[in-house]
């Protein structure tokens, strides 16, 4: 098992969402709310609001998906139309166990 990480500007949470409800592979998902910040350095992605306010506001969704899943499920949020222009960054971490509480 795999946890997919998905870091994007928080404008683009419909499209990633819409993305994701039409991909068999991908049965749940969490959104987290946070906010990015980047110091003296303006990520090229970011609007000018952005720039003037310090930090981005940004959402986390993370996706546990079975290993061999995760580079279809990668390929289709990337050509999604906010992924595709650069809007975030992911990162994949191993899932050693997986249970209820």
């Amino acid at each position: 098992m795999k946890c997919l990480s998905l870091v994007v500007n928080t404008s683009s949470k419909g499209d990633i969402v819409e993305t994701l409800r039409g991909m068999p592979e991908v049965t749940a998902y969490t959104i987290l709310e946070g906010e990015g910040y980047f110091g003296d350095r303006v990520p090229p992605f970011e609007s000018e609001r952005d720039e003037v306010l310090g930090y981005v506001p940004r959402i986390r969704i993370d996706l546990i998906l079975e290993g061999d899943k995760v580079p279809r499920v990668l390929e289709k949020i990337r050509t999604c139309g906010v992924c595709s222009a650069k809007l975030g960054i992911y990162w994949i971490s191993p899932v050693d166990e997986l249970g209820e509480i």
